[in-house]
């Protein structure tokens, strides 16, 4: 008789199956798609922090009415997860990025889930100003930690680390 036994085709069966559960667990497909969206918030904010110290620069005005143009006044806050991604100040960024020359943001960016957990928040007051994130990947998390800043669940840049309260995330008068 030729082929195979339903044992022998069994055995396979298990020995394939224990080889792909070891693959999955190497590989942790989950963990690799938390990394590239962190990756893409740390670029983001890392774009915005340029935008924002060249608006800064090349700017004419008050840095109040850079940091915050819509308001004209301290304290001024935005989130992506609520407010628009015009660049003119009008956005969650309340930085005026659209009259700058030397750097183009022609949209705000969101946070690749924007959702009440993970999404971007900026806040200037005192001629200073944060935006942060929180990150999602185990391998990037301890970021949070040693950025410098005063809230361990939230990936922090800026002039100050210190103006996003880490209750709420509200900016702090």
């Amino acid at each position: 008789m030729k082929g195979f036994s339903l044992v022998e085709l069994l055995v396979v069966i298990a020995i394939i199956a224990i080889l792909a559960a070891v693959v999955v667990l190497i590989i942790n497909p989950l963990e690799l798609i938390h990394r590239s969206r962190d990756a893409a918030r740390i670029k983001d904010l890392e774009n915005l922090q340029q935008a924002i110290n060249v608006s800064m620069q090349e700017g004419t005005t008050s840095l109040v009415s850079i940091l915050c143009k819509d308001s004209g006044e301290y304290p001024c806050a935005g989130s992506s997860d609520i407010n628009t991604r015009l660049t003119d100040g009008s956005g969650w960024v309340k930085a005026n990025l659209a009259a700058q020359n030397s750097v183009t943001v022609p949209i705000l960016p969101i946070d690749p889930l924007n959702n009440v957990d993970y999404h971007y928040t900026y806040c200037a007051n005192d001629d200073k100003w944060e935006i942060n994130a929180k990150l999602e990947s185990d391998q990037l998390r301890p970021k949070m930690y040693s950025d410098g800043g005063d809230d361990v669940d939230r990936y922090e840049i800026g002039s100050s680390y210190f103006l996003i309260a880490t209750s709420g995330g509200s900016c702090t008068y």
